[in-house]
């Protein structure tokens, strides 16, 4: 009888094994291309010594599709404009607009002097006068602001009061290589013409040194060290260096050759004081003579003001949608430092990053692995994980209500902005919407891909990887094809 029930026992055991076979054979049939997918892909040669994370999962169940390493925290570049602008989704709303004031003090005579100050007073709108929303006569609105009150001269200053912000305008941990650029400009409570200047410059013989031919805007005198050398590279490979407030900038790089006229782009070294200038300058155009200078130092002692015009920015959402289309950097990190003014009375970077980490603590994301130097991702020294980027995607897309703002924003492949060649003229053009960061050594994609009816949410970060990011790319390319 033992051993009747022994095989028995035997012969059931055996049954089981092999169902478990056969399940477990259909899942490997099923996962085996996007194992050998994986495979190839950790396989390319300029991954060879690179940190890597990879995480997928279908939106709507949760179901990890792939997953590599998605726990580590690394580099991600421009990705963190997504937690930057799904967080002031939330905490602003859409419809949020930057306030910018006009006040005055002292008192208006019967002449119509002002015998004290005009203040700008800012809240940090990076829009005014920005290219980007075609924002450059709001001057003129301002002007008819100050006629409408019957100030006819003002016997004081035009002064810029960037209060609400601290004097930390570039985040510590920026390099010095970006410093000076355009891309890289300062966050500050009044901004202007997006924060940037325009040289042109004229290019001879290769080997020559190019002339600078025309600035512009040209507020304050900037002392340019010009080391700049003609190449018969057809790119501009310029930088220019200088820290903020300072006049001093040192040009360096190579532009092309033989050129009568070619604009590279750096930062205003102190775009309230240029907004000051400016607003003086068209007052006096006006026949509204102001008799001080314009500054960017609020007087001793506070005097009652008066407010009489508000300049309102676009809505936050049309902002978001230039910062994560083009990666704005001066956008993303203006919506940042903003997130401060929401529990403090001054923004500052530290209270930003409170701000943030409290709220996606709130939403069950690990915020022990993420560290945040900045708003837009240009410091070497933010870290996130692509576990937090996909759990963003995936509560932004089920849960919140302003998960389509954010879907909307993104750039889509082969389409917009910087994924415009990305999937170019493949089968997910058109069917991803992700955000591309890259700094040196580093490129990274987050965001939704669509195929058949179903929805991924998706996080590919490559950090410290060795020859050619556009091969890099091409085999993050090739990885996301085979997906669906």
């Amino acid at each position: 009888m033992q051993i009747i029930f022994t095989k028995f026992m035997y012969r059931q055991q055996r049954i089981w094994a092999y169902i478990i076979c056969i399940v477990l054979l259909s899942s490997s049939i099923q996962a085996g291309g996007k194992s050998r997918a994986l495979s190839v892909f950790l396989n390319t040669p300029e991954l060879s010594c690179a940190n890597i994370g990879i995480l997928v999962k279908e939106v709507q169940t949760n179901k990890t599709i792939v997953e590599y390493r998605s726990d580590k925290t690394l580099i991600p570049g421009s990705n963190f404009k997504l937690i930057t602008t799904a967080t002031a989704l939330n905490l602003l709303g859409p419809d949020y607009r930057f306030p910018t004031m006009l006040e005055f003090d002292g008192h208006i005579d019967q002449k119509g002097i002002l015998h004290g100050n005009i203040y700008i007073v800012g809240s940090g709108d990076p829009t005014i006068g920005s290219e980007d929303f075609n924002n450059v006569d709001f001057i003129e609105k301002w002007v008819m602001a100050v006629k409408k009150m019957g100030i006819k001269a003002v016997d004081g200053r035009i002064v810029a009061d960037v209060s609400a912000f601290d004097k930390e305008v570039i985040p510590p941990n920026w390099v010095w290589e970006d410093m000076g650029n355009y891309y890289a400009a300062g966050v500050y409570g009044l901004s202007l013409d997006d924060n940037l200047y325009r040289l042109t410059f004229r290019t001879d013989s290769i080997g020559s040194t190019p002339t600078i031919i025309a600035i512009s805007p040209n507020f304050h005198p900037i002392i340019f060290h010009n080391y700049l050398t003609a190449s018969p590279i057809n790119a501009d490979r310029s930088y220019l260096h200088g820290a903020p407030f300072s006049y001093q900038r040192t040009i360096t790089g190579t532009l092309p050759a033989n050129r009568a006229s070619f604009v590279v782009k750096g930062d205003l070294p102190n775009p309230p004081l240029a907004l000051a200038s400016f607003f003086t300058d068209q007052l006096n155009q006006q026949e509204i003579h102001v008799s001080g200078s314009p500054t960017d130092t609020l007087p001793s002692l506070y005097r009652k003001r008066t407010q009489f015009y508000t300049h309102y920015s676009p809505d936050l959402n049309s902002i978001i949608d230039k910062t994560n289309t083009e990666s704005n950097n001066l956008f993303a990190e203006h919506i940042f430092k903003r997130l401060a003014l929401i529990a403090h009375p001054v923004a500052t970077r530290e209270e930003a990053t409170e701000v943030v980490k409290q709220f996606w603590a709130t939403h069950q994301a690990d915020t022990t692995s993420l560290f945040i130097e900045d708003g837009s991702g240009l410091s070497p020294f933010d870290g996130v994980t692509p576990r937090f980027f996909v759990h963003l995607l995936i509560y932004m897309r089920k849960e919140n209500a302003y998960g389509n703002q954010l879907f909307n924003s993104l750039p889509i492949a082969g389409q917009s902005g910087t994924l415009r060649n990305f999937l170019a003229n493949t089968p997910l053009e058109g069917k991803v919407h992700a955000k591309s960061g890259s700094i040196k050594r580093v490129l990274c994609y987050s965001g939704y891909l669509e195929h058949n009816n179903k929805e991924y949410a998706f996080s590919i970060m490559t950090n410290c990887f060795k020859g050619s990011a556009s091969n890099v790319q091409k085999a993050i390319e090739k990885f996301l094809l085979s997906i669906p």
